[in-house]
């Protein structure tokens, strides 16, 4: 059991799923035909749940609504997941920007499949309990513009989280999910000037609003004319009763959702068709293409037939000087072979080519494949993340003794683990060990004590195999580079770091990721 406990703590490291601060705004246009719309890649915390077992998890609020708390009974039973969610200090989603009418809750599984299970109503206390077929996902909460909406936005207002202490047959993984880009979900002030912060309009009727002008910039009016009429009319119908009605949400709320499935359909369908419009399109100038060709090849055909009527008129004319003709002929044996060798060094010229462009590629995917390894290899140990000038290590101010560079037993086999990587690594790369500290303390002594725990990394991973020419330097920047508030507690131990910088790096000579 105190195994299986220390595998559930470890478990507790939430990811900060990648998000946008819904407060800004973006110009957009609409996609054109045939475009592909890519979506975001995110992470996410995922839960297996055991069946027949119940689980409580905590939700936490993110950055843009730290106060949002919630927490979630867990039950799977007969092929379904039940979840019972409370949750806490939602606030009105137009404070997040004028565009997002509601939030939504997503179950996130392992496949990255995001299923909109449920809108959660926006008041202080929120208390809902909804299914879900899967049993191994994930939970957020993101503010949408929309209740109809298929893929998360980047606006993520809370994640789940396992308790500590958490008992029982549980399982924690992380994940990938596709969530949406933003391309048609985002618009400025500037370009839709209707869409400013609007507290009187229920926000049922709001989103309904929202639906219709998504369609619209996907271009529906000319790629799904019919789906995106169904969706105005039922909106016309709506704007023409809430008014009267606006006392009774009741009256008007189910046209309003009918509104918001019509024009996520009209949506749909026209991102499909516009994409299918340009596949026609390439498809079409291909056809051309070939055409032309064959129209070039026929007058080039019928140019060497006149050519050879004229070499043979020629021919008959030099019979009458045997030697004019000789001497013709020699010129235009030897021409031909020029071209002949020519032709032949052309496309053993190509051939060449080819075959370097090949081997580049190959080299390039092979290198993105090592680094891709090592990066994941590290990551395992301790928090690695990337940046322009390479793969940053992180080794927190726990891994040492309290003001002291002497580092702690896990800290030594965190370092063994990651010099056994290195060792494994089959290519070239350089190293750079940057100690830091936090603002307490006099510069000196600050500085003194980065290059010193630097030193003691350094000196480690020497000791433990790396060779003294992949680590090209060890320095202390003292507390010139924080990369948290120094006024905080939190902040000042972020700050109180030494990074490893792995950059330069390459795959050995013939290796490759098959």
């Amino acid at each position: 059991m105190d195994a299986r406990k220390a595998f559930i703590s470890s478990a507790l490291a939430v990811l900060i799923l990648a998000g946008a601060s819904a407060a800004q705004t973006v110009e957009v246009t609409p996609i054109r035909p045939g475009a592909q719309v890519i979506a975001a890649k995110r992470m996410a915390l995922a839960v297996r749940y055991p069946e027949n077992d119940g689980t409580e998890i905590d939700l936490i609020g993110t950055a843009l609504i730290p106060r949002v708390s919630g927490k979630a009974d867990v039950k799977r039973k007969e092929g379904r997941t039940r979840i019972n969610l409370k949750m806490r200090n939602l606030v009105h989603p137009q404070s997040l920007g004028a565009y997002y009418t509601t939030y939504i809750l997503w179950a996130i599984a392992p496949e990255g499949q995001a299923d909109n299970i449920a809108e959660l109503p926006v008041r202080n206390e929120t208390d809902i309990e909804v299914t879900t077929s899967f049993q191994t996902f994930g939970l957020i909460i993101t503010a949408e513009p929309h209740s109809a909406v298929k893929l998360p936005s980047p606006v993520i207002v809370a994640e789940n989280i396992l308790r500590k202490g958490t008992e029982g047959d549980i399982e924690s993984s992380r994940i990938e999910y596709s969530g949406d880009p933003g391309t048609l979900y985002v618009v400025s002030t500037t370009a839709a000037p209707s869409l400013d912060a609007d507290y009187n309009t229920p926000l049922v009727v709001l989103g309904a609003r929202r639906a219709v002008e998504i369609a619209r910039r996907a271009e529906a009016d000319r790629y799904a004319e019919a789906e995106l009429r169904q969706a105005e009319i039922k909106l016309a119908a709506l704007e023409q009763t809430w008014p009267r009605d606006r006392k009774d949400p009741e009256r008007f709320s189910g046209l309003a959702r009918d509104v918001m499935r019509l024009g996520e359909n009209a949506r749909t369908l026209a991102v499909e068709r516009a994409i299918q419009a340009g596949l026609e399109t390439e498809r079409r100038i291909a056809s051309q293409t070939i055409s032309q060709a064959v129209s070039e090849a026929d007058r080039a055909r019928v140019d060497a037939e006149r050519a050879r009527q004229e070499a043979a008129e020629y021919r008959d004319a030099m019979t009458r000087a045997e030697r004019e003709a000789a001497l013709a002929r020699q010129r235009v044996e030897q021409a031909q072979s020029e071209a002949d060798r020519a032709k032949a060094n052309e496309e053993l010229a190509r051939a060449e080519a080819e075959r370097a462009r090949i081997e580049a590629e190959q080299a390039k995917r092979d290198k993105e494949a090592a680094q891709q390894r090592l990066f994941v290899s590290l990551s395992e140990i301790l928090e690695t993340r990337r940046e322009a000038r390479g793969l940053i290590v992180n080794l927190s101010d726990v891994l040492f003794d309290f003001n002291k560079a002497t580092l702690t037993p896990g800290a030594r086999e965190k370092l063994s683990k990651l010099a056994g990587i290195l060792l494994a690594y089959p290519g070239s790369y350089r190293m750079e060990i940057e100690g830091h500290t936090d603002s307490v303390g006099s510069d000196e002594y600050n500085m003194k004590l980065s290059l010193d725990r630097a030193e003691s990394v350094r000196y480690y991973l020497l000791q433990s195999g790396v060779t003294a020419d992949r680590i090209v330097a060890a320095r202390g920047f003292g507390e010139i580079r924080p990369v948290a508030t120094n006024d905080t507690a939190e902040g000042r131990q972020s700050n109180r770091r030494v990074e490893i910088v792995i950059s330069d790096i390459d795959t050995a000579p013939g290796a490759t990721n098959r």
